[in-house]
């Protein structure tokens, strides 16, 4: 192969990676965290404590103090699964971490993570998502309707 069919040859290959890297990643790319969850207006008179149903995640007890939340949800898949909450509301948004403290005798390890929710208008209803560690995101939806108050 001559110098310039090699240079070529290179040249076609590094525009060829170049294609790839920009497919895989994508143009512009999938809108970050915070952009899927934007707080709206405050809810006037909301209050969040209570029982919540969540088919996903089970029995919730949520307490509200003021912006704070803190609580706990009944993981259907046993009491290994299940674990505590604390967060905050933002306008009519409810950020929180979530701890699932594990038990290792089961071999279940401990996992933490954060969701994000949508507030319904008349405070009964939470729409959101769900991550590991520090997104939001990457775990899938997570929804609950207040039954007690």
């Amino acid at each position: 192969m001559s110098s310039g069919s090699v240079r070529i040859a290179f040249a076609l290959a590094a525009a060829a990676v170049a294609l790839a890297g920009a497919a895989l990643t994508g143009c512009g790319g999938a809108p970050s965290q915070g952009d899927a969850f934007q707080p709206g207006p405050a809810i006037p008179g909301l209050n969040l404590s209570g029982r919540w149903y969540s088919q996903d995640f089970g029995d919730m007890e949520l307490t509200q103090t003021g912006p704070k939340v803190t609580g706990r949800y009944e993981h259907p898949r046993g009491p290994e699964h299940n674990g505590t909450i604390r967060g905050d509301i933002l306008g009519d948004l409810l950020r929180i971490e979530w701890i699932q403290p594990g038990d290792t005798a089961a071999a279940v390890f401990p996992i933490r993570g954060r969701a994000a929710f949508r507030i319904a208008k008349d405070g009964k209803k939470l729409d959101g998502r769900w991550g590991y560690e520090d997104n939001e995101m990457d775990g899938g939806t997570w929804r609950a309707e207040k039954s007690q108050y």
